[in-house]
């Protein structure tokens, strides 16, 4: 059994009651965990799987592939964030460029720092052009792809080819404001 600290990236269903859930861990880096009965009433999971949500978890390596079972989640105090459209989209996006550039099992400590940093901030504020381009820099630093004679998103571009559809969505709205 590993134990982790982790911040629940994406979910997605798995089967009628099943979900897969992908973690960024500290100790493990993106961790992908199949949660059975997730759905189902009174499963131990309800109210615990909610994206963005940083908890402790133990979970069970698998004999084969890269699909680990959850075995248990501890929710960290009050993780979540504020249930505002451009701070939700803001978070999304973040956590769409650390499931992009990070690999199963590949732990990058900088990587879940900046997360866990990230979603402190969005806790007490709401998002910025400027911290978005924070983040996209310091991702790029954690990547050791960083230029600073372009901007960090195209740095990130120029790896991944295509930055998640969010970020223009995001910066739209930031500039509303």
């Amino acid at each position: 059994m590993e134990e982790a600290r982790a911040i629940l990236l994406r979910r997605y269903r798995f089967s009628e009651n099943s979900l897969v859930v992908v973690w960024l861990t500290d100790r493990y880096g993106k961790v992908k965990t199949a949660v059975r009965g997730a759905t189902k009433p009174g499963s131990p999971f309800t109210g615990r799987l909610e994206l963005f949500t940083e908890a402790e978890i133990a979970f069970k390596s698998p004999k084969t592939g890269d699909l680990h079972s959850l075995s248990e989640v501890s929710v960290a105090g009050d993780s979540g964030l504020p249930a505002t459209y451009v701070t939700i989209l803001a978070a999304s996006y973040f956590a769409e460029l650390c499931d992009l550039f990070t690999e199963p099992m590949h732990p990058v400590p900088e990587i879940f720092e900046l997360v866990r940093r990230a979603w402190g901030f969005l806790r007490e504020q709401k998002p910025s052009k400027r911290a978005v381009e924070h983040f996209e820099a310091e991702l790029a630093k954690a990547l050791g792809i960083h230029d600073p004679t372009i901007p960090a998103h195209r740095s990130l571009a120029s790896v991944a080819h295509k930055l998640p559809e969010n970020r223009s969505r995001l910066l739209e709205q930031l500039s509303a404001h």
